[in-house]
Protein backbone atom coordinates (compact mmCIF):
# COMPACT_ATOMS: atom_id res chain seq x y z
CA UNK A 1 0.00 0.00 0.00
CA UNK A 2 1.50 3.37 -0.95
CA UNK A 3 2.09 5.95 1.74
CA UNK A 4 3.14 9.55 1.94
CA UNK A 5 2.15 12.60 -0.09
CA UNK A 6 1.12 10.86 -3.33
CA UNK A 7 -1.15 8.46 -1.42
CA UNK A 8 -2.83 11.34 0.41
CA UNK A 9 -3.29 13.35 -2.80
CA UNK A 10 -4.68 10.36 -4.72
CA UNK A 11 -6.98 9.26 -1.89
CA UNK A 12 -8.27 12.74 -1.00
CA UNK A 13 -8.65 14.35 -4.41
CA UNK A 14 -11.85 16.31 -3.87
CA UNK A 15 -13.31 13.64 -1.59
CA UNK A 16 -14.19 13.79 2.06
CA UNK A 17 -12.52 11.33 4.37
CA UNK A 18 -15.19 9.46 6.33
CA UNK A 19 -12.95 8.46 9.27
CA UNK A 20 -9.47 9.53 10.35
CA UNK A 21 -7.89 7.44 13.12
CA UNK A 22 -5.10 9.48 14.69
CA UNK A 23 -2.33 7.11 15.73
CA UNK A 24 -4.40 4.32 14.19
CA UNK A 25 -3.02 0.95 13.24
CA UNK A 26 -6.01 -0.49 11.40
CA UNK A 27 -8.59 -1.08 14.15
CA UNK A 28 -11.32 0.47 11.95
CA UNK A 29 -11.41 -1.14 8.50
CA UNK A 30 -12.54 1.97 6.60
CA UNK A 31 -10.35 4.50 8.43
CA UNK A 32 -7.42 6.44 7.12
CA UNK A 33 -4.70 5.87 9.75
CA UNK A 34 -2.53 8.88 10.60
CA UNK A 35 0.64 7.34 12.00
CA UNK A 36 4.36 8.11 11.60
CA UNK A 37 5.14 4.43 12.19
CA UNK A 38 4.87 2.13 9.17
CA UNK A 39 4.21 -1.02 11.20
CA UNK A 40 1.70 -2.07 13.82
CA UNK A 41 3.11 -1.96 17.35
CA UNK A 42 0.44 -3.92 19.26
CA UNK A 43 -1.43 -7.20 19.19
CA UNK A 44 -1.05 -10.32 17.09
CA UNK A 45 -0.33 -8.29 13.93
CA UNK A 46 2.64 -6.50 15.50
CA UNK A 47 5.23 -5.76 12.82
CA UNK A 48 2.77 -5.89 9.90
CA UNK A 49 2.20 -2.80 7.73
CA UNK A 50 -0.48 -0.33 8.84
CA UNK A 51 -3.23 -0.20 6.18
CA UNK A 52 -4.50 3.07 4.66
CA UNK A 53 -1.64 4.89 6.36
CA UNK A 54 -0.91 8.60 6.18
CA UNK A 55 2.72 9.07 7.20
CA UNK A 56 2.57 12.04 9.54
CA UNK A 57 1.88 13.19 13.08
CA UNK A 58 -1.24 14.94 14.39
CA UNK A 59 0.62 18.24 14.67
CA UNK A 60 0.97 18.44 10.87
CA UNK A 61 -1.92 16.63 9.16
CA UNK A 62 -1.40 16.66 5.37
CA UNK A 63 -5.09 17.04 4.54
CA UNK A 64 -7.14 19.99 3.30
CA UNK A 65 -9.21 22.14 5.63
CA UNK A 66 -12.69 20.74 6.40
CA UNK A 67 -12.00 17.36 4.76
CA UNK A 68 -12.77 14.81 7.53
CA UNK A 69 -16.27 13.78 8.72
CA UNK A 70 -15.22 11.79 11.81
CA UNK A 71 -12.01 11.67 13.84
CA UNK A 72 -10.98 9.14 16.48
CA UNK A 73 -8.07 9.76 18.84
CA UNK A 74 -7.27 6.90 21.24
CA UNK A 75 -4.41 7.16 23.74
CA UNK A 76 -2.47 9.52 21.48
CA UNK A 77 -0.79 12.57 23.04
CA UNK A 78 -2.91 15.72 22.78
CA UNK A 79 -0.57 18.63 22.17
CA UNK A 80 -2.12 22.05 21.46
CA UNK A 81 -0.82 21.99 17.88
CA UNK A 82 -2.47 18.61 17.30
CA UNK A 83 -5.80 19.83 18.68
CA UNK A 84 -5.64 22.85 16.35
CA UNK A 85 -4.91 20.56 13.38
CA UNK A 86 -7.82 18.26 14.23
CA UNK A 87 -10.15 21.26 14.33
CA UNK A 88 -8.76 22.48 11.00
CA UNK A 89 -9.36 19.24 9.07
CA UNK A 90 -12.78 18.51 10.63
CA UNK A 91 -15.84 19.43 8.59
CA UNK A 92 -18.35 21.87 10.09
CA UNK A 93 -20.58 18.93 11.05
CA UNK A 94 -17.86 16.44 12.06
CA UNK A 95 -17.84 14.18 15.10
CA UNK A 96 -14.61 13.88 17.08
CA UNK A 97 -14.09 11.09 19.62
CA UNK A 98 -11.21 11.13 22.11
CA UNK A 99 -10.44 8.16 24.40
CA UNK A 100 -7.73 8.45 27.02
CA UNK A 101 -7.02 6.70 30.32
CA UNK A 102 -8.90 8.03 33.33
CA UNK A 103 -6.68 10.22 35.48
CA UNK A 104 -8.00 11.13 38.93
CA UNK A 105 -5.66 14.13 39.13
CA UNK A 106 -6.43 15.86 35.83
CA UNK A 107 -8.90 15.87 32.96
CA UNK A 108 -7.21 14.35 29.89
CA UNK A 109 -9.53 16.33 27.60
CA UNK A 110 -9.76 19.77 29.26
CA UNK A 111 -7.63 21.48 26.58
CA UNK A 112 -9.64 19.84 23.79
CA UNK A 113 -12.89 21.23 25.20
CA UNK A 114 -11.28 24.69 25.48
CA UNK A 115 -10.00 24.64 21.89
CA UNK A 116 -12.78 22.92 19.94
CA UNK A 117 -16.33 24.25 20.14
CA UNK A 118 -19.25 21.88 19.75
CA UNK A 119 -21.77 19.75 21.59
CA UNK A 120 -19.81 17.87 24.27
CA UNK A 121 -20.55 14.46 25.79
CA UNK A 122 -18.25 12.84 28.36
CA UNK A 123 -18.44 9.21 29.45
CA UNK A 124 -16.25 6.74 31.29
CA UNK A 125 -16.09 3.25 29.84
CA UNK A 126 -13.95 0.17 29.65
CA UNK A 127 -12.01 0.03 26.41
CA UNK A 128 -9.50 -2.72 25.66
CA UNK A 129 -9.58 -3.76 29.36
CA UNK A 130 -8.79 -0.23 30.55
CA UNK A 131 -10.98 2.51 32.02
CA UNK A 132 -10.99 5.49 29.70
CA UNK A 133 -12.69 8.82 29.52
CA UNK A 134 -14.47 9.21 26.20
CA UNK A 135 -15.05 12.74 24.98
CA UNK A 136 -17.35 13.15 22.00
CA UNK A 137 -17.60 16.55 20.32
CA UNK A 138 -20.21 17.11 17.62
CA UNK A 139 -19.49 20.19 15.58
CA UNK A 140 -22.35 22.24 14.20
CA UNK A 141 -24.84 20.56 16.59
CA UNK A 142 -27.49 22.58 18.31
Amino acid sequence: MPTGDSFVRDRCRGDMIALLDVGGEGRYATAMNLNPSAEKTLGPDKGRPIPNRIDERAEDIPLPDSSVKAIVVERTPLRNEAIDELARVATNDATLVFRHPVDEHSDPHARVIEQINGEVEIDQLEFDDQMVQQLTIRLGAG
